[in-house]
């Protein structure tokens, strides 16, 4: 082997790997909302810039080869360098082809909260990732090594003699000092002035790093767009949860809770042909027609529901294992509770917020057989609980939860359950196509819902033969929508549509009467008006950012849904998305009722310059500043 290379990379190897990286970039031009020369330019210099980028790491593994000759000899230095060549190239091309995948599934690159999915227990099975996922995985990565291996294996082989074209570390510095001084300019100065189309462009580009002048422009006289209105800053602070101490007077009687909540239960699912059992138990109770969850996925959605506070909290209550105020009355009261999930508790982590005082021996969750089945079996245990606890002498009050994974993608349910017809039969992710298939996914998830009221059914059925019905407030719910394509996207966490973050509710509550309540609702008022019940005297604002559906205040006409990293404020004639993170800004945006951007957001945020200051006070009113 020639010094030259144990010293350096081809430059055909790596013009070839460069050309893939930047294809793979540039696949997200249709992401990036290109709108005028100016924000195509800059995604394009963008995209050039991060192929160079993503490949710098390849000019070391030459240079390592180079160190490692003396000690390890020449053979095994080539070996090194040409491993470590191949590893790198490979891993770059497979990251940028999953974020693809993901966004194009999602829309979402890979972030924060697909690493969480990944390193926390049960986190991919709860997207429905099986051995047959992990297997095709498995064969395109070694298809990608061995690719790269004969490709860099036939450009050292032609790479010899006094022709060889050899890309050298100044050269590569060079290029992408180029190719990043234009991108970084217009970026930084669109940041400034708040030109969000570059903003957007910017955030299709996977692990895109902003550069902003902010403080320097400000420096020198300049003032900062009032555009960035759009991006709202959570809590920095300690926690102040609740705000004041309970007030707590039981009623003689307390009464029994059984909490229902279905992975993945948009709004209109409650349908008497899909949901029979479920619509005629809606009319003997409170059916809401409007009603919001308060996230786009499932973390969000029981956060909300369990304490009332927005998405942003969810961080620090994690970080500190805090239990919501709810949990905390009902351990109080000496309730007998248990808790039954189809899908894991340590995924999301309720098991370290919203159940994180209950003892390990009462949280029951599986992951073995599909989700209807796993439905199936936890019925049967809820059930048995529901028959011990309603008839121990003690005759102490009960509180049962369970969340179900039928309707969860890939919407698995049995034979029996096939209500819609034809249905997409063999669901794998790498060969259906959201284009064709999407009505066929659509009536496997009807028939998922069908099986999930079905089982919902069971305990209906069995509270009522018990007699526990007069005593017992029953819950049923989802954590979230499903979106099939309506709006752009299949699923939810992606968007603050309405598929997406609407889900039935509905209340059977001891000693009132039934009926259909249209005005707007959200999950954040279940932890106020569970708490009424049970004698918590204090103002619902003391405790929750929700209200008593049931009391005499005026009716919600806005609510909050957040996701990981952004909050939706949603009003009667108006939807904004507001980021949590300064380098999200570009997912702020003004929506009508219906989900279509509106042209005139910045009138129409002037006019609500009030909600704004009330989503900030929400966002902060259970913490105290730190300094």
């Amino acid at each position: 082997m020639s010094r030259s290379q144990a010293t350096f990379l081809p430059f055909s190897y790596w013009a070839i790997s460069w050309a893939v990286v930047l294809l793979l970039l540039l696949a997200h031009a249709w992401d990036a909302h290109l709108s005028g020369p100016l924000v195509s330019a800059f995604f394009i210099a963008a995209a050039l810039n991060y192929a160079g980028l993503f490949l710098l790491p390849l000019v070391l593994a030459p240079l390592f080869g180079a160190a490692a000759k003396r000690p390890l000899g020449s053979r095994a230095a080539h070996a090194l360098s040409f491993t470590l060549i191949v590893l790198w190239s490979s891993a770059v091309q497979l990251g940028l082809l999953l974020d693809l995948l993901v966004f194009q599934l999602y829309g979402f690159h890979l972030n924060g909260f697909v690493w969480n999915l990944v390193t926390t227990p049960g986190g991919l099975e709860s997207l429905g990732a099986d051995a047959s996922a992990w297997l095709m995985v498995m064969a395109a990565a070694l298809v990608v090594l061995a690719a790269n291996a004969v490709l860099l294996g036939l450009t050292l082989r032609r790479a010899t003699g006094a022709a060889q074209r050899l890309f050298r570390v100044s050269t590569v510095v060079g290029v992408l000092l180029i190719c990043a001084v234009g991108e970084r300019l217009v970026y930084g100065v669109s940041h400034f002035t708040g030109r969000s189309s570059v903003l957007k462009a910017a955030n299709a580009i996977p692990f895109y790093q902003p550069t902003t002048f902010r403080h320097a422009a400000q420096a020198l006289g300049f003032t900062f767009s009032a555009r960035h209105a759009g991006s709202v800053r959570a809590a920095t602070s300690a926690l102040a949860y609740p705000r004041v101490p309970l007030q707590l007077t039981p009623p003689p009687r307390l009464p029994n809770i059984v909490w229902l909540v279905a992975e993945s239960l948009r709004a209109d699912a409650l349908d008497e042909n899909v949901m029979p059992a479920t619509s005629a138990f809606a009319r003997t109770g409170l059916r809401f027609d409007q009603h919001y969850s308060s996230g786009n996925g499932t973390r969000m959605g029981l956060f909300g529901m369990f304490y009332g506070l927005y998405g942003s909290d969810w961080f620090p209550m994690l970080a500190a294992h805090q239990q919501p105020v709810l949990m905390d009355v009902l351990q109080r009261l000496d309730y007998r509770i248990e808790a039954w999930s189809s899908a894991r508790f340590s995924y999301p982590e309720f098991s370290r917020t919203v159940f994180a005082g209950l003892p390990a021996d009462v949280l029951h969750d599986q992951a073995t057989g599909q989700g209807w089945e796993r439905d199936r079996s936890n019925v049967d245990s809820l059930l048995g609980f529901i028959r011990q606890a309603s008839s121990a002498p003690d005759r102490r009050p009960f509180m049962a939860f369970m969340f179900f994974e039928s309707p969860h993608a890939r919407y698995y349910f049995p034979p029996v359950n096939a209500i819609r017809k034809p249905y997409l039969e063999d669901f794998n992710y790498a060969t259906m196509s959201l284009t064709r298939d999407i009505e066929l996914i659509r009536n496997r998830y009807l028939n998922a819902c069908n099986h999930l009221d079905s089982q919902f059914g069971r305990v209906f059925s069995a509270l009522s033969a018990q007699g526990l019905l007069d005593n017992t407030i029953v819950v049923v719910t989802g954590d979230h929508g499903e979106e099939f394509m309506e709006k752009g996207r299949w699923g939810h966490n992606s968007s603050f549509v309405e598929e997406q973050v609407r889900t039935p509710l509905v209340l059977r509550m001891p000693g009132v009467a039934p009926g259909r309540v249209s005005s707007m609702s959200s999950h954040l008022d279940l932890p106020a008006t569970l708490l009424a019940r049970l004698g918590v005297r204090n103002d619902p604002a003391d405790l929750s950012l929700g209200s008593d559906l049931l009391g005499a205040g005026p009716a919600r006409t806005t609510t909050v849904v957040s996701d990981w990293s952004s909050v939706a404020w949603i009003g009667p004639d108006y939807k904004a998305v507001y980021p949590l993170r300064s380098t999200g800004l570009s997912d702020a945006g003004i929506f009508a009722p219906n989900d279509s951007r509106l042209p005139n957001a910045g009138s129409v945020r002037a006019a609500h310059v009030a909600d704004l200051r009330t989503l900030l006070r929400g966002i902060t009113r259970f913490h105290r500043s730190v300094r």
